[in-house]
């Protein structure tokens, strides 16, 4: 055709057929890899409904599961309407019925769930999930039967799953329904401990779920027992605390010694239980050791007082400990001893034991001002007033005394008898 015959041809016509001609397709994996593209895009900038269409396309072109499943991915992120995916998600199923991909039955399973369907999810899940597939989908069919009312087939199914992989997120779970829903507390106690034995690397989560049950039945015996075996692994403060705390509230201090004992390294509570117990002995030498160790003047004063206490419980004091605890306490003070508690243990037994009164005082008066308010430093102070003869303001000061803590304590009812009867005079 020449190039005048052409231009016998309408313009209208040549432009047509320059808009209207269908242009060549691009290879599918260019246009698949620019619409992946795109879907990752918008699922970053958080546009969902648009990455979700996008997936909608790429199944219907290719018909591949993977766009079904990331598109039912998008529908339940954005929650919006599932029915359209669970039909394709269906469709699929039965097209396909000897493939069993897991992540699109639980796709299936949620989009259910979503729409409210608990029945139709459960009938999926039964079918596809409840056996030989991961623990968290066990868990979460055990979970929906949960949900409807059927605890006894959730314990079936999570029983069998814990026997064949012996899983302890499953074993929480089971112990978990079994005591909160069937209220057969007995039978997860049993599993857990049994878990444990069997276990020497069980985790702390199985122990405190066990402590938990043990608290319900109120078996503290138990829940102690538990503690030491966590700390026994690994020597955590908290764990600690709980022993010593159960103890306390079971009145079983001697347990807590014998533990602390068998248990280096909490010197300084196995000295606060000795000093309850009175074990002064072992309580001095814990003491020293802790003195080397800190350089603390805190050890100096505690020796001092225990050798005083322990000679207390003679019937009279000794003249030798009597020194011995004023050499601690002298040596403490010179190398800057200012707490408020030592500086009126040792100005009381200097004013009581009339060995030197006025410098009892002194120090009595320190510890107070550092607690003004504290009675039995004030009731130090009227003692040694007292025994300065200066009877009208010991007895001013004692009323304090036994206005706020009354005449219960011996020593203070002691000191009141006299201090009264001599300010009458």
């Amino acid at each position: 055709m020449s190039w005048n015959h052409i231009k016998t041809v309408p313009i209208w016509v040549i432009l047509s057929i320059a808009l209207f001609a269908t242009p060549p397709k691009p290879p599918l994996a260019d246009t698949e890899d620019a619409l992946i593209i795109k879907a990752l895009l918008n699922e970053e900038a958080g546009k969902l409904s648009q990455s979700k269409a996008l997936y909608e396309l790429l199944y219907r072109v290719t018909g591949k599961k993977e766009y079904l499943i990331q598109s039912a991915k998008d529908t339940l992120l954005q929650k919006s309407e599932p029915d359209e995916t669970i039909k394709d998600l269906v469709a699929w199923v039965s097209a396909h019925p000897q493939e069993r991909d897991v992540a699109l039955y639980r796709m299936l399973v949620a989009l259910y769930i979503q729409q409210g369907s608990l029945v139709d999810a459960e009938n999926v899940a039964d079918a596809y999930l409840s056996v030989d597939t991961p623990v968290e989908d066990q868990m979460a069919v055990a979970s929906l039967k949960l949900e409807l009312g059927k605890p006894g087939e959730a314990i079936v199914l999570l029983k069998s799953a814990y026997q064949k992989e012996k899983d302890e997120k499953i074993l929480l779970q089971l112990s978990s329904i079994l005591g909160k829903n069937l209220h057969r507390t007995d039978e997860a106690i049993a599993l857990l401990d049994a878990h444990i034995k069997e276990h020497k690397e069980a985790s702390v989560g199985i122990y405190f779920k066990l402590i938990e049950l043990y608290a319900k039945e109120k078996n503290l015996e138990r829940v102690e027992a538990l503690y030491k075996q966590l700390y026994q692994k690994d020597p955590q403060k908290y764990f600690l605390q709980k022993i010593i705390e159960i103890s306390l509230y079971r009145h079983d201090i001697d347990g807590i010694i014998s533990f602390l004992e068998k248990n280096p390294g909490n010197e300084e509570i196995l000295f606060t239980f000795y000093k309850e117990k009175k074990q002064y002995k072992k309580a001095i030498t814990i003491a020293q050791n802790l003195y080397k160790k800190t350089q603390s003047v805190k050890w100096l004063a505690e020796e001092g007082m225990l050798v005083y206490e322990q000679a207390k419980q003679s019937r009279t004091i000794n003249p030798a400990a009597l020194k011995t605890m004023h050499d601690l306490l002298e040596e403490a003070l010179r190398k800057g001893l200012k707490d408020a508690l030592y500086l009126n243990y040792y100005g009381y037994t200097l004013i009581d034991h009339d060995l030197d009164i006025d410098r009892g005082i002194s120090l009595v008066k320190k510890a107070l001002k550092q607690d003004p308010a504290n009675t039995y430093y004030l009731d130090s102070l009227a003692w040694g007033l007292y025994k300065k003869g200066m009877c009208a303001k010991a007895y001013t000061m004692m009323k304090q005394v036994v206005a706020k803590e009354g005449l219960t304590e011996e020593e203070i009812k002691m000191h009141w008898d006299l201090i009264r009867k001599c300010y009458v005079k």
